[in-house]
């Protein structure tokens, strides 16, 4: 996991450039410190979400088409599961109303009341998702600095806080993808700042504007919120426990 420290408000070179560790440290204090952030077990966030569709205008220089998004998340820490429910509406108007569940490396998507098994991919990205939220990312870099993902990662000087996370990855239509992705609006949750803004940028176009309305940390968590029935499971692929590090 690679580290870099850029100055994003304050311009003036510092006159010793903090060891990487140093600045993650730094984070984790600023956002609570170490056994608050380390106390967390699940946290359940209330959104709303503008996904605009890169690479699917119609003529080129046309904007992306947005599909817009109400839901809520819970995510279990400890067991790596996540639940998202959602209610979205896409450009035609048709509204859709999906149900996702993530837990023992495979996953289901439930559309408008059917289910169906998630393939291997999908449930890899949600699995890296959960990897890469700032209060499990910077646990990582401070207990595993060699783990699963690659990112440069940028702090606030004034704060310390993570503010923006970046990969270089191989696109097979865009060639070099480069994504950024930025935490703002940091708030006191339950004891520990989490972002209320996420913004993801790739090839500095607008891919993804989310802004949590809401958000609980350490829920009451049962296994029936995550449970996948027996018909779905036998048919899921599981997700690649070691996945390829992403460049």
């Amino acid at each position: 996991m690679t580290v870099l420290a850029v100055p994003l408000l304050v311009l003036s070179t510092l006159a010793q450039t903090p060891a990487p560790r140093d600045l993650v440290a730094r984070a984790v204090t600023a956002m609570g410190g170490e056994t608050a952030v380390r106390g967390l077990r699940g946290s359940a966030i209330d959104f709303y979400q503008a996904m605009f569709a890169l690479g699917q205008e119609e003529p080129p220089a046309s904007p992306a088409r947005a599909n817009l998004t109400v839901g809520r998340q819970v995510t279990d820490y400890a067991g790596d599961r996540m639940l998202i429910t959602t209610e979205g509406r896409n450009p035609t108007g048709a509204v859709n109303k999906v149900r996702r569940v993530i837990a023992g490396s495979i996953g289901m998507t439930e559309t408008n009341g059917v289910p169906a098994p998630d393939n291997p991919g999908q449930v890899a990205t949600l699995e890296r998702f959960m990897r890469r939220t700032p209060e499990r990312l910077l646990l990582t870099a401070l207990d595993n600095p060699a783990g699963a993902d690659t990112l440069d990662l940028y702090f606030d000087r004034r704060t310390g806080l993570l503010v923006l996370t970046e990969t270089l990855t191989d696109d097979p239509i865009l060639g070099d993808r480069v994504t950024r992705t930025a935490f703002t609006r940091w708030q006191d949750a339950g004891g520990v700042l989490l972002w209320r803004q996420l913004d993801v940028e790739v090839n500095n176009r607008l891919q993804n504007h989310s802004v949590a309305t809401a958000i609980s940390t350490n829920p009451a968590l049962s296994d029936s919120m995550f449970a996948i029935p027996d018909s779905i499971a036998a048919r899921a692929q599981r997700s690649d426990a070691t996945p390829p590090p992403v460049g």
